[in-house]
């Protein structure tokens, strides 16, 4: 976890340390600097001495619980939890927020791991703060379900995703005798309509590499990433030269970088992307993501794939923009149809579902264009 130092103007108190748990922020203002660092000092110190986790509890109860501990010393917590859950069933009406609480404490207990746990609790959150924490679970009828799940502003398949979890959570409140009916269980699941992934032709991936390579190879070397390894733009700005295997045609990419916080060694990557790779220096790996999306943004500019409204109205043209990830769905088409081995490429973008890539995009590219894709190499 990191605290940061900012000054907001116009505050009483506007020396502030903000810092971030569960990706949202937190803020603690000071009516002076000395204050304020003195207290970014403490967190850093308490930090290094617990980890993270220091500053995610109110420390009025995490006292309470430390009272618990010494007297039933040889107990875990989480069974004085279930204990209570179990012989407490409460026949009144249990809040959202009070049920959702028994749940997590019950999942966590069961050993769930925390990537899983965070998205539940991301779900049950985005539940409370709709429907609301204060609401009797009697009183959330089925027709809140389905204006909850159907009224999220997310793409269709973060809709099922939710449904899920909030459908598996209230099967566990039912079982508890805390509601009589699931009021998720009516609620459909919205259909996934699969848009043709945007991906540029040969010519394009051609002219982006080779207009570019003397211009700025580090960038081009950044960019084979996205359209030879099909690594998202949030990650490529994060590798390492040192997680780069030349000899082995791999990347090693640590957990702490991946989206779903797991190792992830990737091998039998194409010959060109090493070839690009090969042409960057050292300095290259020590880029920022601002820096990145900069230059990317130069480089497609540079190649006549991106014109902006402001150099369209001054140079009396139409705005021109690449597809949305077009490097990795570009990737990703070529790879199929060269190999037609979606489960394959499947592997290499670390996808667990290749039925996406069967229905998304396979017959997206041909097999002699992904020849010629893979085939895009420097010129010198």
């Amino acid at each position: 976890m990191e605290i940061k130092a900012h000054f907001r103007e116009g505050r009483g108190s506007p020396w502030e340390a903000r810092w971030y748990v569960n990706r949202r922020p937190r803020s603690k203002f000071f009516k002076n600097r000395k204050e304020r660092d003195a207290f970014i000092r403490t967190f850093q110190q308490e930090i290094g001495k617990h980890g993270d986790e220091v500053f995610k509890f109110d420390k009025q109860r995490l006292l309470l619980w430390q009272q618990v501990d010494e007297i039933l010393s040889d107990v875990n917590p989480l069974d004085v939890a279930d204990f209570w859950i179990q012989h407490h069933p409460e026949e009144g009406n249990k809040t959202l927020a009070e049920a959702t609480a028994a749940y997590l404490t019950h999942i966590q207990r069961l050993g769930r791991d925390s990537n899983s746990l965070r998205q539940i609790r991301k779900v049950m959150e985005r539940a409370r703060l709709v429907i609301g924490s204060d609401k009797p679970l009697k009183a959330i009828t089925a027709e809140t379900a389905n204006d909850f799940i159907h009224g999220l502003p997310m793409h269709a398949i973060s809709k099922r995703n939710h449904r899920s979890v909030l459908h598996t959570t209230f099967t566990w409140f039912m079982e508890r005798h805390w509601i009589e009916l699931n009021p998720f269980a009516s609620v459909k699941s919205p259909k996934i309509t699969l848009e043709e992934p945007g991906i540029l032709t040969v010519e394009e991936t051609t002219a982006l590499f080779h207009a570019n390579e003397k211009e700025d190879p580090d960038i081009c070397a950044l960019l084979a990433l996205g359209a030879f390894a099909g690594m998202r733009s949030s990650a490529i700005a994060r590798v390492a030269l040192a997680e780069i295997d030349f000899e082995k045609k791999a990347i090693l990419t640590p957990a702490a970088k991946t989206k779903k916080n797991r190792r992830q060694y990737i091998e039998g990557l194409p010959d060109n992307l090493f070839q690009w790779l090969s042409r960057a220096s050292k300095k290259t790996f020590d880029i920022t993501p601002r820096e990145f999306a900069h230059r990317r943004q130069t480089a497609f500019t540079r190649a006549g794939l991106l014109i902006t409204k402001e150099d369209a109205k001054r140079n009396g043209t139409n705005p021109k923009a690449p597809p949305k990830n077009c490097l990795r769905h570009s990737f990703v088409s070529y790879h199929v149809a060269l190999h037609r081995n979606p489960g394959h490429t499947a592997l290499l973008i670390s996808h667990k579902n290749q039925n996406i890539l069967y229905e998304h995009y396979l017959g997206v590219a041909t097999k002699e264009d992904a020849e010629r894709y893979f085939s895009i190499v420097p010129k010198v």
